[in-house]
């Protein structure tokens, strides 16, 4: 799991997007320094997370933690 995978999970923790609560992908990318705001790479980052069970997807745009992965995810960010 690279950088921006954790980055995404921990964001996504820190702010309760859990389960039915999601957020939007564009809003994935604060907090990261200038250089690495790379729609792309962040967009890449949510598929392989999505992918490995990790997340949801909402409505096409929108992601959330699966709660079946929540303590996975908690070992994973702290």
């Amino acid at each position: 799991m690279n950088r921006l995978e954790i980055h995404i999970l921990r964001r996504l923790y820190d702010h309760t997007y859990i389960g039915r609560r999601h957020a939007a992908i564009s809003d994935l990318k604060q907090g990261l320094p200038k250089e690495k705001r790379i729609m792309r790479d962040v967009k890449k980052a949510v598929k392989e997370l999505i992918n490995s069970g990790f997340l949801l997807s909402h409505h096409g745009d929108r992601v959330s933690i699966n709660p079946k992965a929540l303590e996975e995810i908690k070992q994973l960010i702290r």
